[in-house]
């Protein structure tokens, strides 16, 4: 059984939505208060699974309820109902955390089917086989409310969400933006997640798709610093060292070719990247080398950040790799995703090429797939040719 708490000061209403839940009486237990005061009472007293509450009450209102849950740290889902729906109260709702809210004189079916979705939403799922950067990016995209707690090597991580965008982390003795660097670059991770926001308090400014590149930066840097690891791929500063290291350092006062090389390199690969973009419903392209880290991108599209795309899908990429390998299919050289709005298309340069790098497509639900796979694949040898 459920507990609901409704706190209303209108006796009349109490009764008839409690009247009006009766249809659920097999899974729900109204509870009912007519103030802050008295809600806070009961909670005291009865573990309660969602809280539904007006805020003008007399002795204590909504608002001050819901400051009192955040001092005490209650965890609890929460509607708001209001007849004084504006804007500036819906602001300061959601920096209570709280992100449903529904409108007075109330629909009892509307609110029934808010209450039993909010209950659904709460309940606890495991995920497995999936990889963090990708999950996290569903939980961006579907605008997800929601508590993770990941787990990876005997490390243990708490990531919460707010419609979509990261609101707070913690791990070990680490919070906020500095707790989320780690967690994101955990590998081999599972992942439970809970329909409802732990914390109610903001530590983490940065949006979701920087949270993840500034990881997988310090993550890097961490390996250059301790010598890596032995199965580790080169970063990209690394690799632009093992690319142009054929190059002697100039003298004090010359022109440095190194740094003319690598600027040719890249110009170079952008106009291979030109061929792409006659193909139909393309929308991005980009080289990155094995970290993610793009060596030249371009799009047409100014929704795609192609950073986030790197890092995420070459995390996907690099999972397929390893799970084609274990199952004895030999290395993946190409993978395609293909979702309601477009399509992505990856193509590794391969484990034994002398230069590691892969090459990404983005295309329209519509594109032209097959050309997107045969230009792709003409790309491989010439890209790898102008990186040896």
């Amino acid at each position: 059984m459920k507990n609901v708490l409704i706190v209303d000061d209108e006796k009349p209403f109490l009764i008839s939505l409690s009247d009006a839940l009766g249809t659920y009486a097999h899974e729900l237990n109204v509870l009912t208060a007519r103030n802050g005061r008295q809600a806070l009472t009961v909670l005291e007293k009865t573990k309660v699974d969602l809280l539904v509450t007006d805020l003008r009450m007399p002795e204590m209102d909504g608002f001050e309820l819901l400051a009192q849950l955040t001092s005490r740290s209650y965890d609890i889902p929460v509607i708001v109902m209001t007849a004084f729906g504006t804007p500036e109260i819906e602001d300061r709702l959601k920096l209570l955390g709280i992100t449903q809210f529904i409108e007075k004189p109330v629909d009892f079916d509307d609110l029934q089917a808010k209450i039993m979705g909010e209950l659904a939403a709460s309940s606890e799922g495991f995920i497995h086989g999936v990889t963090l950067p990708a999950f996290l990016q569903l939980v961006d995209m579907e605008k997800k409310t929601c508590t993770l707690t990941v787990r990876s090597a005997g490390r243990i991580g708490y990531l919460y969400f707010l419609a979509g965008e990261p609101v707070a982390a913690e791990t070990g003795g680490l919070t906020g933006e500095q707790a989320a660097h780690e967690i994101v670059v955990w590998d081999d991770v599972s992942i439970e997640i809970e329909g409802v926001c732990r914390k109610r308090g903001k530590t983490i400014q940065l949006p979701l798709s920087h949270i993840l590149m500034e990881g997988f930066r310090l993550k890097d840097e961490r390996l250059r610093a301790g010598g890596g690891d032995p199965d580790a791929v080169v970063s990209g500063r690394e690799e632009d060292e093992f690319l142009f290291s054929d190059i002697p350092e100039p003298a004090a006062d010359q022109p440095d070719k190194r740094v003319h090389k690598k600027e040719d390199a890249e110009m170079a690969l952008e106009k291979y990247l030109e061929s792409l973009k006659e193909i139909k419903g393309y929308k991005a392209a980009g080289i990155m080398n094995f970290t993610g880290e793009m060596l030249v991108c371009d799009t047409d599209d100014p929704n795609i950040d192609l950073g986030i795309v790197g890092a995420t899908f070459n995390d996907i990429f690099r999972s397929a790799h390893e799970a084609s390998r274990k199952i004895g299919l030999d290395s993946c050289k190409e993978t395609v995703i293909n979702t309601p709005k477009g399509v992505v298309i990856m193509r590794c340069s391969g484990v034994d090429a002398p230069v590691h790098f892969h090459l990404i497509s983005i295309l329209a639900a519509d594109g032209n797939q097959a050309l997107m796979k045969m230009q792709i694949e003409k790309l491989v040898a010439p890209i790898m040719q102008e990186l040896a």
